[in-house]
């Protein structure tokens, strides 16, 4: 694992680990990366709808002089906008994760929220959608046409984070592999079961002659789920940018992207370590919680923008 930029360069070039490069740590250097190939893609398609008439420059009228304020203007707004909000997001999230976090919060409040650990995904993707659609009904930009236009770029920011989350070992993987590697998976053993050495949560057993800050790993290997993730957003990504031409209606390549996402997410968490929260007989985590309304208000939201979808408003132009 690569905790930070550090231990890359101690597996390249033999350097000491834990120098000048640990400023810049793993996790944060893929989300800086998420952050910028999502918002190269969001800008393709915010440039393919205003071609296409979807999305139309507007007149912004500010101390009496009159400007036309092209959509793919904003786009640099927007994804500063979803990142800020996003981490603050997943932050207040995280803090309500398991019970044992929310009983923190209340002993901590603090120490809690100004932690440098904990994040939950979905509460950055809550808090960063809510923010954008606010920056879009602001600038008179249609709600349905943004979140379609931001759907594919979400997956695959996605995607790309949960890389960082897998390189730094930051603790979101999955249950212990107990059963064997089957004959039919052909892949590398770490892909079906990873100790995750020098993890930078600093979890497990320490490991003999290592040299660092960072020097534990697992003693047993568990399913290394942000992999996972990472594959399945990325056949996610793929479909959204497929099909994004050929849905006629403005809102269904959103809901269908929430289908999607909360069908992956629910699926696996079944092998993924996390906090549940006791509905009778019933443990669910948050993130199923999330993903299980993301499913069904895809389905229904989906429904909804299909029937109504004779109203000309509705209508993307072919």
């Amino acid at each position: 694992m690569y905790p930070d930029l550090s231990y890359v360069f101690h597996d390249l070039f033999g350097t000491a680990p834990d120098n000048w490069a640990s400023i810049i740590k793993m996790f944060g250097f893929m989300m800086a990366i998420a952050i910028l190939i999502s918002s190269y893609f969001l800008g393709l398609e915010v440039k393919r709808q205003e071609s296409n008439g979807r999305l139309k420059p507007l007149k912004i009228t500010k101390d009496g002089k009159t400007s036309i304020v092209y959509p793919h203007e904003k786009v640099g707004d927007i994804t500063i906008m979803a990142a800020v909000s996003g981490v603050i997001g997943a932050k207040i999230f995280a803090l309500f994760e398991s019970v044992d976090s929310i009983k923190m919060f209340i002993r901590e409040p603090i120490q809690s929220l100004f932690s440098g650990s904990g994040l939950a995904i979905y509460g950055g993707l809550i808090v960063a959608f809510f923010a954008v659609t606010w920056y879009a009904k602001k600038f008179g930009f249609k709600t349905l046409d943004i979140c379609d236009a931001t759907a594919p770029a979400l997956m695959l920011g996605y995607g790309i984070g949960r890389i960082g989350c897998q390189l730094s070992g930051d603790g979101d993987w999955g249950i212990v592999a107990s059963s064997p590697k089957p004959s039919w998976f052909v892949f590398p053993d770490w892909l079906w079961s990873n100790t995750y050495p020098r993890n930078v949560a600093m979890e497990g057993v320490k490991i003999p002659d290592c040299v660092g800050k960072y020097c534990n790993e697992l003693a047993q290997g568990v399913y290394p789920t942000p992999v996972y993730e990472t594959i399945f957003a990325f056949i996610i990504f793929g479909i959204l940018w497929s099909i994004r031409k050929k849905l006629k209606v403005a809102g269904q390549l959103f809901f269908v992207y929430c289908i999607l996402n909360g069908f992956e997410r629910f699926f696996i968490e079944k092998i993924r370590v996390n906090d549940k929260f006791y509905f009778g007989d019933m443990a669910l985590s948050q993130a199923e919680i999330i993903a299980t309304l993301l499913f069904i208000g895809g389905l229904i939201g989906f429904y909804i923008v299909t029937k109504n979808s004779k109203k000309a408003s509705n209508q993307i132009p072919a």
